[in-house]
């Protein structure tokens, strides 16, 4: 589901948050497709662990659930968990000659408080697509983390985040709506929880006893299908591939 992806993904390096060891951040995922999720991520200095949970009336299976780990001493390198089948797979970093060929073009609206926050309010056109962001820095050491994720090349658009940055728009994302995608409709993702947490190295480390399967693929290309590529599919293909991933993955 690349548009997911590249909203869920692009947070795990714009912002790992406020503590001195790490912290658990909650999005709630809306569209007018009727789709609805979350995305639940613990952050830490020894890397990040995601679970991403879609439900999606029109696939077969009723959605999409996966889990993630990052860890901080093999960057760029993601791990698929599949806690059902107590197995996970290993996705090495992308090659650094491929680039992010998008434009993406900036405009700042304004500052404005949201949910408690103070945010930046702008908008990122992109083709036919836009991505409508609230973004704060009432985030301690916001600067500090982002920094260290940006080595991933693998999690989000650095590319669209530089943008951001450069007009002076970064930070936090406190809400984010997306505009453009006729097979998604508008999706709106919103900040509901962040709280500080401490963590130790073996949190963000695959269990033990875990059995390796092979690698996933790329995000958003090759095994695991963008949510285009999935609503293109026909009902067939669209329900074998579930299962695949059901198998791989988990339900």
């Amino acid at each position: 589901m690349k548009s997911k992806i590249a909203i869920t993904t692009s947070l795990l390096w714009a912002f790992v948050l406020n503590s001195q060891n790490g912290a658990f951040i909650e999005f709630k995922i809306t569209s007018s497709k009727g789709y609805s999720g979350n995305v639940k991520v613990n952050f830490s200095e020894f890397g990040s662990m995601s679970e991403f949970n879609m439900v999606i009336p029109q696939m077969p299976g009723g959605g999409i659930k996966n889990k993630s780990l990052t860890m901080k001493d093999k960057p760029g390198t993601i791990y698929m968990i599949n806690d059902q089948n107590k197995t996970y797979s290993e996705n090495p970093p992308t090659d650094p000659s491929n680039q992010d060929s998008k434009t993406y073009l900036v405009k700042k609206i304004g500052e404005e408080p949201l949910n408690g926050y103070k945010c930046v309010h702008a908008i990122i056109t992109e083709g036919n697509e836009t991505h409508e962001v609230w973004n704060t820095k009432d985030i301690a050491d916001f600067a500090k983390y982002s920094e260290a994720f940006k080595s991933n090349r693998r999690i989000g658009s650095q590319k669209r985040e530089q943008a951001l940055k450069d007009a002076g728009c970064d930070g936090l994302p406190v809400k984010t709506l997306h505009k453009g995608n006729a097979q998604e409709g508008d999706m709106t993702m919103e900040l509901v929880k962040l709280e500080k947490k401490t963590f130790t190295k073996s949190d963000f480390e695959v269990p033990a006893g875990y059995t390796k399967t092979g690698a996933a693929g790329p995000m958003g290309s090759g095994e695991m299908k963008t949510q285009q590529e999935i609503m293109n599919m026909t009902p067939e293909e669209r329900a074998k591939y579930i299962e695949e991933m059901k198998k791989k993955y988990g339900k």
